[in-house]
């Protein structure tokens, strides 16, 4: 809930927006139920998107294109979410090439992605694939949506996790698997501890916003492994 607290206080009305799977992208969703105007243009769409649309909050009354219509590509979410999509005309499935299309996603102003990932390291790479050495994931369009997010005018390309596993921290000086997203369209990183703007930074304030959003305990081991680095 604090990571979600966060990520919704960076978007504003009108916002177009785009999300990931799971829990974290439900919570950050559920915290937006005082905006207006609101759009989706996503990859995958769940409980929340009913709830939102059900609500008023998303009426894609301010999008780019596809005005009036939520747009998305596949649905995960209960039997709520399935009978509120079911022959509604303000909800329409595209194929990827259109909802992950380059071609499209240029065209979309104040696109917000969220997203979320296993690690991210001082200078904004993303893994989102490799957890303690085994797969739980796949490039998805990650990389598509932080792009067009990096690129729309008033866009906000969000990356959202929680600083830690466990005992181990998620923001880390090396990635301990491979680049999902490079830390050239990385953006806006946030935890429960903060948000990191990454826009625009150079390396070494890059890795100061990063460990100012790390677990407390670990920001000591963080800043010794980055003068190290």
């Amino acid at each position: 809930l604090a990571i979600a607290r966060n990520a919704a206080a960076l978007i504003e009305d009108g916002a177009t927006l785009q999300f990931g799977l799971g829990a974290l992208p439900e919570a950050i969703l559920a915290q937006l139920a005082d905006r207006r105007d609101l759009g989706v243009h996503s990859g995958a769409i769940g409980d929340q998107v009913a709830a939102l649309m059900q609500a008023g909050v998303i009426n894609n009354s301010r999008k780019s294109i596809d005005r009036g219509v939520s747009i998305a590509g596949i649905m995960f979410g209960s039997k709520r979410l399935h009978d509120y999509a079911h022959r509604n005309p303000q909800l329409q499935f595209r194929s990827s090439a259109y909802t992950h299309g380059a071609g499209v996603l240029t065209q979309i102003e104040r696109f917000t992605a969220l997203n979320s990932a296993v690690e991210v390291d001082l200078s904004g790479q993303i893994n989102a694939e490799v957890a303690a050495g085994v797969y739980v994931g796949a490039v998805g369009g990650a990389v598509d949506f932080l792009r067009a997010a990096n690129y729309s005018k008033g866009g906000l390309p969000i990356v959202a996790l929680p600083s830690t596993a466990g005992r181990h921290s998620r923001i880390v000086a090396k990635l301990n698997g491979p680049v999902s997203t490079p830390r050239s369209d990385a953006g806006i990183i946030v935890t429960e501890y903060g948000v990191a703007d990454l826009r625009g930074a150079g390396l070494a304030e890059r890795a100061r916003r990063m460990i100012a959003i790390a677990h407390p305990d670990q920001r000591e081991r963080l800043e010794r492994d980055s003068r190290n680095a």
